[in-house]
């Protein structure tokens, strides 16, 4: 009777699995098997859940590698820009081309104003491409905005990276030790000038974002808020001026929108 039982119960499973999941044959090479074994048994998975889920990653990799990314990595001068996206090199693999309109201006020895010119080219390049970009930028001016609004357009995913000191006099410091280094220098007017008008820049920007992260550079790049659905929202324990200036800044022009 036992026999029986068992029997149908088999039968009736192997309906259930010919009508709910595909099979598939997976070949390793010789000697492999022991340690994929060992290593789902590691992550308290069955072989088939291991690989299953193995499997899943990869596509989703893959599909995050098929959307269209403009980075934007934001902040005043001096604030570590190219040291952020430095990063995010070794972090992630949807950066696209990056474009540092800093280094572009040093490489063909031209004025900050024809360097920017060339950045600008290399952005509409890739727009027309349509193909994943890195830009780091001041924000300042219409120039990023009029970016953002064209990405957007396109079917871009917007994300942005903000990274923030709690003084000008910060950023001059971190220039000045940059060019005795034998880096570019910049003027300490623009510098406080666009100190002064950070905010009102940044906020023309969020509105495009799909995602947008801040990290304060007091000391390494510490997450500190993120933007989604019209609000600043705190993270984390580190609580530095230039967010809780921010967060004041945001809350004021909501309420006057």
């Amino acid at each position: 009777m036992e026999s029986t039982k068992g029997k149908a119960a088999t039968r009736a499973k192997n309906k259930y699995n010919s009508q709910n999941y595909d099979s598939m044959h997976i070949i390793v090479p010789k000697g492999h098997k022991p340690q994929i074994l060992a290593v789902a048994e590691a992550t308290g998975d069955s072989l088939n859940g291991y690989i299953t889920k193995a499997i899943e990653e990869r596509i989703r990799r893959e599909k995050q590698l098929e959307v269209k990314t403009y980075t934007i990595v934001g902040g005043v001068n001096g604030t570590g820009k190219s040291s952020f996206t430095g990063v995010l090199k070794t972090r992630m693999t949807d950066l696209g081309d990056i474009i540092d309109v800093d280094k572009l201006t040093a490489i063909a020895g031209v004025s900050p104003i024809e360097g920017g010119k060339i950045a600008l080219r290399q952005i509409i390049k890739c727009l027309e491409k349509e193909i994943s970009f890195t830009q780091e930028t001041t924000l300042s001016g219409r120039r990023t905005e009029i970016t953002a609004s064209k990405a957007k357009d396109q079917g871009y995913y917007v994300r942005l990276f903000y990274i923030g000191l709690d003084t000008p006099e910060e950023s001059l410091e971190r220039i000045a030790n940059r060019v005795a280094r034998g880096g570019h220098k910049i003027g300490e007017d623009d510098v406080r000038r666009r100190f002064s008008g950070r905010w009102n820049a940044l906020k023309k920007i969020l509105p495009y974002c799909d995602e947008a992260l801040f990290f304060d550079n007091d000391n390494g790049f510490v997450e500190v808020a993120e933007y989604y659905d019209g609000q600043l929202v705190l993270k984390g324990e580190s609580r530095p001026k230039w967010i809780i200036e921010l967060s004041e800044f945001l809350k004021v022009r909501h309420n006057k929108d």
